[in-house]
C-alpha cells in the first residue's frame, strides 16, 4: 500500500554555504522557495524526490531563479538615488471577520518586522465575537475599527478612514507577511507616478488535498519574481487593462492615501459580504491604470497565504471568483469600458475555463473539474448577483 500524498513548503538560500538541499520524500509535493540576500527570487515545484532534474538540485534551483537573480543584480547596480518612503509613513489595514487565529498570525508577522509600519488598523467586519477581535488588536498594539455592517470593501474603507499614514497597505487576515514585505512595498513607491504597489503570494502550507489543488489551479504565485510596472499606455494583452488580475489583488496591495481617497476607496457594491462576492480589487486596479496611475508589482513584497484546507470551502471560493469576475466586468462597462472589449475578454475567460475543464476530464481529475465548474457557474450568476449588490448598496 503506497504512502498517503503529502505536501510541504521548503526554503532554500542560494547564497549560503554549506549547501543543504531540502530532503524531499517520494510521495511529497515540494514547494521550494528560493532566496538570495534574504529576498525571494524564484520557486520550484517538485513532485517527489525523483523529480529533481538530473543536473542536481542546486543547478535546477539556480536555473529556476535566473530571472529573479538577474533582476536583483540589476536593481543593485542601478544605484538609484530616489527617496524611499519611511516605514513610519505606512498604515497597514487588516479587514477581518470571524478569523481571530488568522488575524493573530497576521499581526504577529507585522510586529516582527524591523522597522515595523507606523500604524496598524484592524477593521472588524461585524465578527460574531467582537471581544476576541478587540483583544487580538489590543495585544498587538493595533488600532481597532468596528463595522456593524459586514462587507470587505466597507471594512477596508472604514479602516482607511482611521489611517494616519501616507501609504495604505491592505492585508488579508489569512496572510502572514514575509520579513522583507514592508521593504518591498516601500521600494515600489520611489517614483511619485506610482499609485499602487502589489506583492506576491506564496502558500503558507500544503498539508491538505484542497491546498495542493488550489496551488495547481490558481495563478496566485505565478506573477513571477521580477518587479514589473503596469501603465495605461503599455498594453499587456489585447484586453488591457480589463485583465487587471495581472497586476495583483487586494489581499496584498498598497496605495498612496491621497490616491485612495480621491478614487473613493473600494466600491461597496463589490467584494465579499455583498452578493457580488468579489471584484472590488480588480475594479480598483483597472480604474487606477485607466486614469493614468501606475501600478508596480514587487515580488519581495511577499505574503504567505493560508490556502483553504477543505474542498467545500475551496469550491465556495471558486464560485466567488467567478461571480466577482463577472461583477467587475459589468461595473467596468457601466463606468465606460467598451462593451465589445469586455465581451471579448469574457470570451477569453470561457475559452480558458473550457480548456481547463477538458484537460481535467481527460486526466480523470474530478476534483479539478469540479473547481472549474464552480468558477464557471459563478461567472454565469455574476451579472444577476451584481445587480442585486447594486440595489443593496443603494
Amino acid at each position: 500500500m503506497s504512502a498517503p500524498r503529502t505536501g510541504r513548503v521548503h526554503e532554500f538560500a542560494l547564497d549560503l554555504r554549506p549547501v543543504r538541499a531540502p530532503e524531499i520524500a517520494a510521495n511529497e509535493l515540494a514547494y521550494v522557495v528560493l532566496r538570495a540576500g534574504g529576498r525571494v527570487v524564484g520557486r520550484m515545484v517538485l513532485d517527489g524526490a525523483r523529480s529533481v532534474p538530473a543536473g542536481g538540485f542546486v543547478s535546477a534551483a539556480r536555473a529556476a531563479a535566473a530571472e529573479g537573480l538577474a533582476a536583483l543584480r540589476a536593481e543593485a547596480d542601478s544605484g538609484t538615488s530616489a527617496a524611499i518612503p519611511a516605514a513610519a509613513d505606512v498604515t497597514v489595514v487588516i479587514a477581518t471577520r470571524n478569523r481571530v487565529e488568522g488575524l493573530r498570525a497576521a499581526l504577529a508577522s507585522l510586529r516582527a518586522l524591523h522597522p515595523p509600519p507606523g500604524q496598524i488598523v484592524v477593521s472588524d467586519s461585524a465578527s460574531d465575537d467582537a471581544g476576541a477581535v478587540a483583544r487580538a488588536a489590543r495585544e498587538a498594539g493595533a488600532d481597532l475599527v468596528r463595522c456593524e455592517r459586514p462587507g470587505l470593501s466597507h471594512a477596508r474603507n472604514e479602516g482607511a478612514a482611521a489611517a494616519r499614514g501616507e501609504i495604505l497597505a491592505f492585508l488579508d487576515d489569512d496572510c502572514r507577511v514575509d520579513t522583507g514585505w514592508l521593504e518591498g512595498i516601500l521600494r515600489g513607491f520611489t517614483d511619485p507616478r506610482v499609485s499602487i504597489v502589489t506583492g506576491a503570494f506564496l502558500p503558507a502550507e500544503l498539508s491538505t488535498t484542497a491546498q495542493r489543488l488550489f496551488l495547481s489551479y490558481s495563478h496566485m504565485d505565478r506573477r513571477g519574481f521580477v518587479p514589473r510596472r503596469f501603465t495605461r499606455d503599455r498594453a499587456e494583452s489585447p484586453h488591457w487593462p480589463l485583465d487587471a488580475w495581472r497586476m495583483g489583488s487586494g489581499g496584498n496591495l498598497a496605495v498612496r492615501a491621497e490616491s485612495f481617497r480621491t478614487r473613493g476607496g473600494f466600491r461597496t457594491d463589490l467584494g465579499l459580504g455583498t452578493p457580488a462576492l468579489g471584484g472590488e480589487d480588480l475594479y480598483f486596479l483597472w480604474a487606477t491604470v485607466l486614469e493614468g496611475g501606475d501600478v508596480v508589482y514587487r515580488p519581495d513584497a511577499m505574503s504567505w497565504h493560508g490556502h483553504h484546507r477543505e474542498l467545500p470551502a475551496l469550491r465556495r471560493v471558486m464560485f466567488g471568483y467567478g461571480v466577482g469576475h463577472r461583477a467587475f466586468l459589468d461595473a467596468a462597462v457601466r463606468a465606460g469600458a467598451p462593451q465589445g472589449r469586455a465581451s471579448l475578454y469574457a470570451a477569453s475567460f470561457w475559452y480558458d475555463r473550457l480548456r481547463r475543464l477538458a484537460g481535467a476530464l481527460v486526466r480523470l481529475e474530478p476534483a479539478r473539474a469540479g473547481l472549474v465548474l464552480r468558477e464557471m457557474s459563478g461567472m454565469l450568476a455574476g451579472s444577476r448577483r451584481a445587480r442585486r449588490a447594486r440595489r443593496e448598496a443603494r
